[in-house]
């Protein structure tokens, strides 16, 4: 919504206003302000333009606000669930020793120099790439003719997120090799409590539970195999 009214050609403080009424925070940041004067802006629009323009991007901003308040709800009511699903018992992973375990490894976890050591290049990749799109942007609105400059950018754009996907799965690897992580891991596969625990899960039945696949086979006519479905609750 904030990007629809910035990129409308209403007069500068038509926007700003718009804005105030449509979207909850961040009008009053130096960001959105440097935004709204860097937007497109028609010189000749007319007033009964203005006035449509105006009142057409009120009503989808009403419809935003609503949109906004649905999703609210939705994630209270995920927050609540989740935070029951941590009250029962059946509903945890682990034993009681190791699901406490488990919460304090993890917490002394977050700093850790091996599985944190791409945390810093992993950030700098976002602002660049992010840096890098604005500008591209920009250019396509002002300068559209100077095509050279924009591929030179999109050329820049794709090879830092190419980089930055480089260095997530790099990230991701050496969380994997963890000795820490690893050695509790282990210890949880070893427990039989553990896996007492797993056959804990709540189950919920589904309508038809048998699925009927089709074999790819030419010698027989019309193979079939049939899988029992069960799904996870919580």
């Amino acid at each position: 919504m904030e990007e629809r009214i910035l990129k409308s050609t209403l007069p500068l403080e038509t926007k700003e206003k718009v804005l105030k009424e449509v979207i909850i925070t961040g009008i009053s940041t130096k960001e959105m302000k440097r935004k709204i004067e860097n937007s497109p802006v028609d010189p000749n629009i007319s007033k009964a333009a203005i006035d449509n323009l105006t009142k057409d991007l009120k009503q989808k901003g009403e419809n935003y606000q609503k949109l906004l308040a649905e999703i609210k709800k939705q994630q209270e009511k995920i927050d609540n669930f989740k935070e029951k699903s941590k009250k029962c018992k059946d509903c945890q992973k682990y034993c009681s020793d190791h699901e406490k375990k488990t919460q304090k490894v993890m917490s002394k976890h977050e700093t850790c120099k091996s599985c944190h050591k791409y945390d810093k290049q992993i950030q700098q990749s976002k602002e660049k790439a992010a840096e890098l799109k604005e500008k591209l942007e920009n250019l396509k609105k002002t300068k559209p003719e100077v095509t050279k400059e924009i591929q030179k950018l999109v050329n820049e754009l794709t090879k830092k997120k190419e980089q930055g996907e480089k260095i997530r799965h790099e990230s991701f690897g050496n969380r994997t090799k963890c000795p820490i992580l690893n050695e509790l891991k282990a210890e949880r596969n070893g427990c039989s409590k553990c896996q007492e625990q797993k056959q804990k899960k709540h189950r919920a039945p589904v309508e038809n539970p048998l699925q009927q696949i089709s074999l790819v086979n030419q010698k027989v006519e019309k193979p079939e195999i049939y899988l029992l479905a069960q799904e996870d609750v919580c």
